[in-house]
């Protein structure tokens, strides 16, 4: 047993697990601490469903423990069984050729690792990967040892020797990108006002510090002493202790308006981690009632923006269980519609389309199916040469869909976006022959999403083509089957 452990510290845990799904792409993630008995014992774990296969416990019988053994001074990643024989079984388990481990330590020793499956886009893991994970260690590693929780084992476990970590990356990653990005947009407005002297917005993990700062001339080495040692001390109160000044990564950006000078420094902690804090600091005059507005609106923008992104991950969570509700599993469905919902996002990004709109494109992608889980799926999906009925069932599915999302009211049309999914841009598609720009954006997007998906992934119906074969097929049918503009977005996406 962990000794400790409760369910606060492991959702403590579970911020940093979800990092790994949102800064390494990682589908699930699992965190394995050293138990009393000398084995990895799961202690939390983000992303896994029902039927997904997460050992409770790594022994020294488990593939993974040698693997572990091998690895435990620095993350590690494998995606092609192939290339390591050892980790056949693991991975097959896992249903997966794509996995990342890296290891957690605590006074020179190993005491966990945390295991990341399936990258998303079927992209494989990588060097950038693994600077990444270095930080989220680092990050898990101070929350350990905040809680009193080393991980030590006992006096008849195995202990498997490691020297220290390297040192995480200067610039931590926040794990809310979008909301991040709103409170910079706020401070950088701030630096020009009349009041205002020097602006900053910092994030740090504890391990690593950045600190972003806008100013109408360069700061000077005591200014950025000054912003520092005030941060620092603000943190302090909370219980952060931040690396030295000398070890911050620093970025300065002009900002517009007059030259102005400041006297008092005000700061304060918008954001409290763990995993991540972010701080606001201010230089203005000593009687400015600027700091109290400006960080009133941070304050609220920054609620905002996580409230935003926390319904977005409600949502996507609750399609995947419209998905395969129950207790009913059907993984072909849900590894297609994912990697269809992916691609869909990204070119509704590089089509530049708004977030709320980018985020109905990404539903629509995942539950553009969802009517197949009512017309045998499972037979449905296999189906190479269908009968003119086993046809007519199968093209049942858009209408069906809609019919279980109409009630939902979820913003935009999601019924109307599902049902129009197999249209085509001639008119020839089905249920109701709608042709051109009267098909929604969504339903266009999410069409040629799917076809790319059926024609190359390993887990289709259909024996799978490379992807230039597909975007050559693909090609050949704008103006017919697809969107003509839609075609050339599809082509840098997945060439990128």
């Amino acid at each position: 047993m962990l000794e400790g452990w409760n369910e606060q510290r492991q959702r403590g845990v579970k911020e940093f697990l979800y990092r790994c799904l949102e800064e390494l792409g990682a589908t699930k993630a699992a965190l394995y601490l050293i138990g009393d008995s000398g084995t990895f014992e799961l202690a939390s774990q983000y992303g896994f469903g029902r039927r997904d296969a997460v050992a409770g416990e790594i022994g020294a019988q488990h593939p993974l423990w040698d693997w572990i053994r091998r690895h435990r001074t620095a993350p590690a990643f494998i995606n092609d069984a192939s290339d390591d024989p050892a980790m056949f079984k693991v991975l097959e388990g896992a249903g997966t050729a794509r996995l990342l481990t890296f290891p957690i330590n605590a006074g020179g020793e190993l005491v966990g690792f945390v295991e990341a499956r399936d990258k998303a886009k079927r992209l494989p893991f990588d060097k950038d990967d693994a600077r990444v994970a270095r930080s989220i260690a680092g990050g898990i590693e101070a929350f350990l040892a905040e809680h009193g929780l080393c991980g030590a084992t006992s006096a008849t476990a195995p202990v498997i020797a490691t020297v220290a970590p390297a040192p995480p990356p200067s610039s931590p990653i926040f794990p809310h990108r979008g909301a991040f990005d709103e409170v910079v947009a706020i401070v950088r407005g701030a630096a020009s006002l009349r009041d205002v002297a020097i602006a900053a917005v910092t994030v740090t993990d504890k391990t690593s510090v950045r600190l972003h700062a806008f100013a109408g001339v360069p700061l000077e080495s005591a200014q950025r002493d000054a912003l520092a040692a005030h941060q620092a001390s603000e943190l302090e109160r909370g219980g952060v202790r931040l690396p030295p000044p000398a070890r911050w990564a620093w970025t300065e950006d002009r900002s517009s308006g007059p030259t102005k000078s400041g006297d008092s420094i005000h700061t304060v902690v918008l954001h409290a981690g763990p995993p991540v804090w972010l701080v606001a600091s201010l230089i203005t005059p000593r009687a400015s009632a600027a700091p109290g507005v400006i960080f009133a609106a941070a304050s609220r923008v920054l609620a905002l923006a996580l409230g935003v992104q926390r319904y977005r991950r409600a949502a996507r969570n609750l399609a995947r269980v419209l998905l395969e509700p129950g207790e009913q599993s059907l993984p072909h469905l849900r590894q297609h519609s994912q990697a269809v919902s992916e691609l869909a996002q990204r070119m509704a990004a590089a089509l530049r389309l708004g977030e709320d709109e980018e985020e109905f494109v990404t539903i629509v992608g995942y539950l553009h199916d969802v009517g197949m889980r009512e017309l045998d799926y499972a037979r449905a999906y296999r189906m190479e040469r269908p009968s003119d009925a086993e046809r007519r069932l199968y093209q049942r599915h858009p209408v069906v869909g809609a019919r279980i999302v109409e009630s939902a009211e979820f913003p935009g049309d999601l019924a109307s976006a599902i049902r129009s999914h197999h249209e085509r841009w001639d008119g020839k598609g089905y249920p109701a022959r709608s042709a051109g720009d009267v098909i929604p954006l969504a339903s266009r997007i999410v069409h040629i999403a799917e076809v790319y998906d059926v024609l190359t992934s390993p887990s289709s119906y259909r024996r799978t083509i490379g992807r230039e074969a597909a975007l050559e097929l693909i090609r050949g049918e704008a103006g017919k089957q697809f969107d003509p503009s839609l075609v050339p977005v599809l082509e840098d996406i997945v060439r990128s």
